[in-house]
């Protein structure tokens, strides 16, 4: 298990650290809940096994989303954001290697790479 809270930072290192505690932990999901004044962060961590079809291998997936929802106001509609996560990788594969592949695409989701994907480049 992760823990009872797990911490979103929303602005990058001097962001907001929301620290979402867990709300439901069944099997292999958790959900973590943070409810601000004005939003709330969920946090929603999955692993399943996808079906194998026509001879091939079997995959492992595990998900990471962060859902953000800003409470409507007078003069806003209410507004949700989200980003995920997935990896995906055969049973039998070497943790440390698919790791550092996840972790190469984490590192490259700068602020500035993301502004530009967020902006239609590609």
């Amino acid at each position: 298990m992760l823990g009872s809270t797990l911490t979103a930072t929303l602005g990058g290192s001097g962001g907001t650290a929301c620290a979402a505690n867990l709300i439901n932990q069944d099997g292999y999901a958790s959900e973590y809940l943070y409810k601000g004044a004005t939003y709330e962060v969920r946090a929603r961590v999955r692993h399943s096994k996808e079906t194998v079809r026509g001879g091939n291998r079997p995959v492992d997936r595990h998900q990471v989303e962060f859902t953000q929802t800003v409470y409507a106001t007078s003069t806003d509609l209410e507004s949700v954001r989200q980003a995920y996560i997935i990896i995906r990788n055969h049973p039998d594969d070497t943790l440390a290697d698919v790791s550092n592949l996840a972790e190469a695409l984490v590192y490259w989701a700068s602020e500035a790479n993301l502004l530009k994907v967020l902006g239609w480049e590609s």
